[in-house]
Formats: C-alpha cells, structure tokens, sequence
C-alpha cells in the first residue's frame, strides 16, 4: 500500500473529508452514469473487477482512516476485502457481502464508508451469481473513491492507467455489443477461463506479472486465509459442494 498511497499522496494526508449524508445516496444510485468511464471498464476481466474493487475500497480505508474513529474498520471491512481477492482467484471462494439495510437507514449515509459497502455489495453479489453485468457498479465504486482522494487529477491519472494495463494483461473475453439486457440479464457467465488476479498487480511495482509469478503469490494469499474467522468466505466443503474444481485454498 506504501508506494500506491504515495503516488495518490495519501500517505500523511489530513485533508479535510468532504462529504454529507446525501452523498450516499448519489453514489450509491443506479441512476449514476459516466459513460466514457464504464467503456473503459468494461473491457476488463470479469475476474478483474474483484481485483479493481478491492484495490479501490483498500484506498477509501486508507483515506479514512483516523477520520472515523468510532468505526473499526480493521473488524469492518479487512474480511470483506479479503473474500474481494479471493473472489478474484475464484467466485465459489466468496459468501454474498449481505450489506445490512437497516444500518444504512440508521446511520443516513452519515460517512462514506456506508455507500462503499452498499455498492461493494452490488459488485459481489453480480459476480457470486455469475452476472454478465459486473462492472457497471464499478463506476460508482471509482468515482467514490475519485471524491474522497486528495489530489483527483493524480486519481484519474493513475486509474486510467491502471485499467488500461488490467484490460490489457485481464482482457474481458465477452463484449457488451453482443449482450442484450432483456434476453441476457439472467443468463450466467462461466468465468473459469479468466485468469486469477492477484493483489500484487495493482500494489508491487516490482511485480512481473506471469502465470508462475501470479500463482507463486496466489498461494502465499490463499493459504494465509482463515476461513472460520472471516464470515464471507466459504469452507474448502462449501465450495466443493458448489462445484469447485481443484484443491481449495490453493492454486
């Protein structure tokens, strides 16, 4: 995180949050298009939207983070990051992040880590379910997250060219121009021939991206997990009984 939070001058930033009730709501809103941001999203992988999710809601924390100190975000939100990457290995490795409605109406939107989590809910629960249609809340999650940085003209630069290197090394391997919302918003998409996408990707400058080099990190990842303490992710038996291919927990 250190040398991705320099390059968006996060790291000591103390800049005052700007953000009211009703941004929730406008970020969190279905109706909220950029259409030029979502042509360039789509073209990543299906598999690469758990990988931009996390990497975008690991920023929001690290922004926020000292700002809300009645919040613990650690207890909050590292489990549910941690099933995003794991879901970017495979979706059976994710449970549905079950956003609890009746705290967003509670708290009103009162800090931007309730839209962070209602649309991280959008983006996981389209992918558990095999959706075509994964990406589009990926332009709310960017665009929270482009609000909440310090330097935005920085945030665009460094975003443009990371989904342009992600479509790039995790190409999307279906095109929107062939779907049809009516006829295909219920139909699955197999995603098991999208590459799995590790962390380093998008945090290790150093990192050489390969098929050796993604599945020698991918188990380092995979095998630090604890599933029994993290309530999003599934047991090795779970994901077998769901269909699983291979050994759990491992690449």
């Amino acid at each position: 995180m250190d040398h991705l939070a320099s390059i968006l001058e996060l790291n000591g930033s103390q800049s005052e949050i700007d953000w009211k009730k009703d941004y929730a709501s406008e970020f969190g809103s279905l109706l909220l298009t950029n259409n030029r941001l979502l042509n360039a999203i789509i073209m990543i992988g299906h598999k690469a939207t758990m990988g931009v999710a996390a990497t975008l809601t690991e920023l929001i924390q690290h922004r926020l983070k000292g700002f809300y100190k009645n919040i613990d975000t650690v207890k909050e939100f590292t489990p549910k990051i941690e099933s995003l990457w794991a879901g970017a290995v495979d979706p059976l490795y994710m449970k549905n992040l079950d956003f609890n409605y009746e705290y967003f109406d509670e708290n009103k939107g009162s800090t931007p880590y309730i839209p962070n989590w209602f649309i991280l809910n959008y983006i996981a629960g389209r992918y558990i379910n095999n959706s075509y249609y994964v990406h589009e809340f990926l332009v709310n999650l960017s665009m929270l997250t482009r609000h909440l940085m310090p330097n935005r003209k920085v945030f665009d630069k460094w975003f443009a060219e990371t989904i342009r290197k992600t479509a790039e090394t995790f190409p999307c391997l279906y095109s929107y121009s062939d779907l049809n919302w009516k006829e295909d918003k219920n139909a699955k998409y197999d995603c098991s021939a999208d590459a799995p996408v590790p962390r380093e990707f998008f945090f290790n400058p150093n990192f050489k991206y390969s098929e050796d080099t993604a599945k020698s990190v991918l188990n380092v990842f995979l095998q630090s997990l604890v599933y029994k303490n993290n309530l999003w992710l599934h047991t090795p038996e779970k994901m077998l009984a769901k269909g699983f291919k291979g050994t759990p927990y491992e690449v």
